[in-house]
């Protein structure tokens, strides 16, 4: 083809470019290609933060990492066929934080830090259960009322199962939380109907709560029917029994009065709170939590191997 001389332009401005059409054209495909990727960037990006407003963490992480328990673990897993730790978190939460790191070492360093203390639901707890205590090789969810849903490679619960984060395994393994979503925009406080909102059937590791939440956890009037069948009706703050309420023995026995940091401090109980039993097999058992320690081994290694051929 034969290139093409520019005439001056509308400034009067004399030149003498000569351009071929092979030029024209690779200049509009690389324009359209630059901007096909800058379309896609932004509507990634479109995407990424709708999801993340419209994030409801009870129904969209923790209702569906409920409706998991019972599948299988596998090293490497990352679907329901059978999921590792990190592979679990990453399952549920990919969707609405694309940039989560598959490892739990490196999940915790992607969030905000928070204290133990402050956790809610939907905050990603992390653990040293393997032979070093400065080594992270697990990560599980908080969901509320102290209880933990996370993928357990090793141990008396094995599988996507939830425990409770005061069983003396977990919580001598305890290593850091981080939040990766801001509890402003991931807690519905209210139902359609501009109601206090409330739900039926929760699962924790103590039981199932049917009633009021705030911020994901019980809080206000609720029911909790606990494991062993004793089940309590009352007033709840802040996950624990607090205020007027009735404990209910499955023998039949019951007990009102005021609830103070889960206990009844009106008068002496009939019976043993089952909330107080350490009946968790956790409480035993300790041994080596793989988690995914063999995946963070196999990163280590791979990057070492890609610097060796770089120097």
């Amino acid at each position: 083809m034969n290139p093409k001389t520019l005439s001056p332009n509308r400034n009067n401005v004399p030149f003498d470019i000569k351009i071929s059409s092979e030029t024209v054209i690779t200049a509009l495909l690389l324009y359209n290609g630059v901007m096909k990727k800058v379309l896609c960037s932004a509507a990634f990006l479109i995407m990424a933060v709708s999801n993340v407003c419209s994030l409801d963490i009870l129904e969209d992480i923790i209702r569906p990492g409920e409706s998991l328990v019972g599948t299988p673990y596998r090293s490497g897993g990352t679907t329901p066929s059978g999921f590792d730790c990190s592979g679990f978190v990453l399952y549920l939460y990919n969707k609405y934080s694309p940039g989560l790191p598959r490892i739990s070492s490196q999940m915790a360093d992607f969030g905000t830090p928070v204290s133990r203390s402050d956790v809610l639901p939907g905050d990603l707890l992390f653990f040293a259960t393997g032979s070093s205590s400065a080594l992270i090789t697990h990560v599980a969810i908080y969901i509320g009322q102290n209880s933990i849903l996370h993928a357990i490679s090793n141990g008396p619960n094995r599988g996507v199962s939830i425990t409770n984060l005061s069983a003396r395994y977990w919580n001598k393994r305890y290593f850091s939380a981080v939040r990766i979503f801001d509890k402003v925009n991931s807690f519905a406080a209210e139902d359609s109907r501009g109601e206090k909102r409330v739900v039926e059937n929760m699962t924790y590791a103590k039981g199932r709560y049917s009633g009021a939440i705030v911020n994901g956890e019980p809080e206000g009037q609720g029911l909790l029917i606990m494991n062993n069948g004793d089940r309590y009706e009352g007033m709840f703050s802040q996950g624990v029994f607090e205020g007027m309420g009735t404990y209910y023995w499955a023998d039949g026995k019951n007990q009102s009065g005021e609830f103070r940091d889960g206990l009844l401090v009106s008068a002496p109980e009939k019976g043993e709170n089952y909330m107080e039993r350490k009946d968790s097999p956790w409480e035993t058992w300790d041994g080596v939590v793989e988690g995914d320690f063999q995946l963070w081994l196999q990163q280590e290694q791979d990057d070492f191997q890609n610097w060796k051929q770089t120097h």
